[in-house]
């Protein structure tokens, strides 16, 4: 039974590539899982599909973790319901790598917005400039202290207005440099493992297959955490074509 990532994913590649195979596909049904999915076409070739992400799983396993790291500074903070300070626009923490202790979240919690309110009181702070400015000296402030390295202040005229239940307190995105090559080999490397994987299970005599073909998709994970696959001049059909040329000949098919 197809999860309902791989339904969706096998429905937009069967709508973007109807004649995959060089001819209509007249019905499909679940597979047995390999394949996924069984087709047979108008003129009625059994075809098999398999299906597998396309995602660098090592990427995924740290960009979740960073993710609850955060989410646990941001469900303590919850800035959409406190008030910002009239001068302050947004603020970026950068936390030591420790996560609050539940006893100490009052207290980070009260000491987070006293010390905002001091910074907001301040005659000419260094972040009241467009680019807004690190600040890092929490003397007085133990709990903040020991959890943040800086937070990063930008004043309020660069964001006057905010929608309502919106956070003005959080992080700052990964960014960082990166290269497409990655997610390029994550293709490869995905698809080789396939091939490896069904390779020697002679599904064609299995299920008295015609044809097998593996797709692989692009997925939410891989959306969510993996660095970018495209960069300008560099778009889906470069990619495609790099795949392509580090596969070629010998995998072509399952």
């Amino acid at each position: 039974m197809l999860r309902d990532d791989e339904r969706e994913a096998w429905r937009g590649f069967l709508a973007a590539a109807p004649e995959f195979v060089g001819d209509a596909i007249g019905s499909a049904v679940d597979g047995p899982d390999p394949p996924d999915i069984l087709c047979v076409t108008r003129s009625g070739k059994k075809i098999g599909v398999e299906l597998t992400k396309w995602v660098e799983h090592g990427q995924v396993a740290s960009g979740k973790a960073r993710e609850s790291f955060q989410d646990s500074y941001l469900d303590i903070i919850a800035s959409a319901n406190h008030a910002r300070p009239d001068r302050i626009g947004w603020v970026w923490l950068h936390p030591r790598p420790r996560r609050v202790k539940p006893e100490d979240v009052p207290q980070f919690r009260e000491e987070l917005y006293e010390f905002l309110a001091r910074e907001n009181g301040l005659s000419d702070p260094e972040w009241e400039h467009p680019q807004g400015a690190p600040v890092q000296d929490f003397i007085g402030f133990p709990v903040l202290a020991s959890h943040l390295e800086s937070l990063w202040l930008f004043p309020r005229r660069r964001l006057e207005f905010l929608l309502v239940g919106e956070n003005w307190i959080g992080f700052e995105g990964a960014g960082g440099a990166y290269t497409p090559s990655w997610m390029v080999q994550a293709a490869v490397d995905r698809i080789l493992a396939k091939v490896e994987e069904y390779g020697d299970r002679n599904l064609h005599v299995l299920h008295a297959l015609d044809e097998l073909h593996l797709v692989c998709h692009y997925c939410d994970e891989a959306l969510l955490y993996n660095t970018p696959a495209r960069t300008p001049g560099f778009e889906f059909a470069a990619v495609a074509s790099r795949v392509a040329d580090v596969l070629a000949p010998p995998c072509q098919h399952l």
